[in-house]
């Protein structure tokens, strides 16, 4: 998990998703306020919100941590607009933008749905009951539209499994833990093995990169790129043909699945790893991408 993008929405589908949380807050009764969420969530409040939400989804799916994939575990495919606040538990926040990310099917319906928790008032989390208010507000779970998870957690190299930062408040640790336990992001084998896959991935491209930038002549540059890699632009020099490259593998590396194993290997890899530390001693401007 990182921090996605703050956008703002065209100030026509704000006023949409305001109109909508007016109609949840005028109910009296916490009952009333999530019937209310949920009817007005599965009619959109007409045609107007439905044309709306759809400036929302292509808003999300811009702010998506890789082309269309989950914010949760950055692997699936994302095909749901995910309540961080669950709409049952929080109908305040049903039409909340900042409230709003895009998950896949397994973090939004398989894993998280209902299962939340908040903590009380000694930040301990209290695991909320489907129908009931909920007794305090503070939420034990990460939401990546307003905070960083790399403040609370970092994955672990080479095991790839998120670990706890150390000195983290209680109330900080127990919001981290939920967060893991809810979505599994530690359980998950095929996480586990996307995110080494990743390394592996972000391993290569920066060695190519290196070889690249330190080719000698266009041919040099020709013979390390793969064979469907197509034509080089013959109106450009060396020097222009390497800033291309540099620039176009800066976009591939910060726009790849799993960007949590890239910032991991940029904060520890860098300092840790012989092989990455060359790697950044050679292209040190890569730690800022």
């Amino acid at each position: 998990m990182i921090q996605l993008d703050s956008k703002t929405l065209p100030a026509a589908v704000q006023r949409q998703l305001t109109q909508l949380q007016q109609k949840v807050d005028t109910e009296n009764t916490f009952a009333e306020k999530a019937a209310k969420a949920q009817s007005l969530w599965d009619s959109k409040g007409g045609k107007k919100g439905k044309e709306a939400f759809e400036t929302i989804v292509e808003t999300l799916y811009s702010l998506c941590v890789f082309v269309g994939v989950c914010n949760y575990c950055e692997q699936s495919e994302a095909n749901d607009v995910e309540h961080i606040y669950p709409k049952s538990f929080f109908p305040e926040h049903a039409f909340n933008w900042d409230n709003y990310l895009l998950a896949c099917k397994q973090c939004n319906s398989g894993l998280k749905l209902d299962t939340f928790f908040v903590l009380d008032a000694s930040d301990e989390p209290i695991e909320l009951q489907r129908g009931q208010a909920p007794p305090f507000t503070k939420l034990a779970f990460i939401n990546p539209r307003i905070e960083n998870p790399n403040t609370f957690m970092l994955l672990a190299l080479p095991g790839f499994t998120f670990e706890l930062l150390p000195g983290l408040s209680k109330g900080d640790q127990n919001k981290a833990l939920k967060t893991l336990e809810i979505l599994q992001l530690n359980n998950r084998d095929i996480l586990l093995a996307a995110r080494k896959s990743a390394a592996e991935y972000y391993y290569l491209r920066m060695e190519l990169l290196i070889r690249l930038l330190d080719a000698p002549s266009i041919t040099a540059i020709e013979a390390l790129l793969p064979p469907y890699y197509g034509n080089l632009d013959p109106a450009l020099t060396l020097e222009e043909l390497k800033q291309n490259f540099k620039e176009s593998f800066k976009i591939h590396i910060t726009t790849y699945q799993h960007p949590s194993v890239w910032h991991v290997i940029k904060v520890i890899g860098s300092q840790l790893s012989p092989k990455w530390k060359r790697i950044f001693a050679q292209l040190p401007e890569a730690l800022n991408w």
